[in-house]
């Protein structure tokens, strides 16, 4: 089966030093398993600039630019404008699909008031490009769909969703994509299930946040998308769906969201 990987850090250290190969070991061993590309989120100037490079070399592979809620911590209310306009610098790249990964996360909680005013600030940049974003949002729930809101021209995705089924129906009906990745596939993790159960098919999209949050059985390892084929067999006992549906509608949903072509 085919799968789109909607969300990766295949930049990110672990790999060069825990997988074999690395982060090309890992992407190789991806594509052998049937992946069919994948979208690798920057975080910051250092990491979008990282990948775009892992985009260009890689066929139906695709890079986000954005500035992460937790390297606001970094950052000054009076420094943003300045790092923003490093990370805008990419947007006009053919390889970059998306503003992000972008939000809000107060489990870490650096200065709220800074992650909210970088959060506004690049929901504007996505109104003006005309770009989709990609939403992180941990502890944060009810402030993230507050800014949402007062962005009506924006849509994108709400990355790894943990709300509840209720604000899940709320974002699609805002016209938004809800992605899920290895939680999906835990064993304490109802409420995720029972949120993916409540997004249409065609709102929905599948992930992993690689190395990070691998699936059952793999948890304690390094998350690949090769992993990616327990996740969604996860969502389609969520959605009562064979599989090889699933994985089609989620690569269709992906191409629409990010306006992608995969060869």
């Amino acid at each position: 089966m085919k799968l789109f990987d909607s969300h990766t850090h295949y930049y990110d250290q672990k790999f060069a030093e825990k997988y074999p190969g690395g982060a090309a070991g890992a992407i190789a061993d991806s594509f052998a398993a049937g992946i069919c590309g994948f979208l690798c989120a920057g975080t910051n100037p250092d990491t979008t600039k990282a990948a775009v490079a892992l985009a260009e070399t890689y066929e139906n592979a695709y890079a986000s630019a954005g500035l992460h809620p937790e390297d606001t911590a970094t950052y000054s209310k009076a420094q943003l404008p300045e790092v923003l306009c490093k990370i805008e610098r990419w947007l006009d790249h053919p390889k970059v699909a998306a503003i992000g990964e972008i939000g809000l996360d107060y489990y870490w909680d650096p200065d709220r008031s800074v992650q909210k005013e970088a959060f506004d600030m690049q929901l504007s940049i996505a109104e003006a490009k005309h770009l989709p974003v990609i939403v992180h949002d941990r502890d944060a729930h009810g402030d993230t769909m507050d800014i949402l809101r007062a962005h009506k021209n924006v849509i994108g995705v709400l990355h790894s969703y943990s709300g509840s089924a209720e604000m899940a129906r709320e974002y699609v009906r805002m016209g938004w994509y809800i992605s899920f990745g290895g939680p999906l596939t835990y064993k304490n993790a109802e409420k995720v299930r029972a949120a993916c159960a409540a997004v249409p098919p065609d709102r929905l999209l599948i992930e992993t946040d690689c190395p990070y949050l691998p699936p059952v059985p793999h948890r304690g390892e390094i998350n690949t998308s090769a992993l990616m084929i327990y996740t969604l067999e996860a969502m389609a006992a969520c959605k009562n769906l064979f599989p090889q549906v699933l994985a089609a509608q989620t690569i269709e949903n992906a191409c629409r969201l990010f306006s992608i072509h995969l060869l």
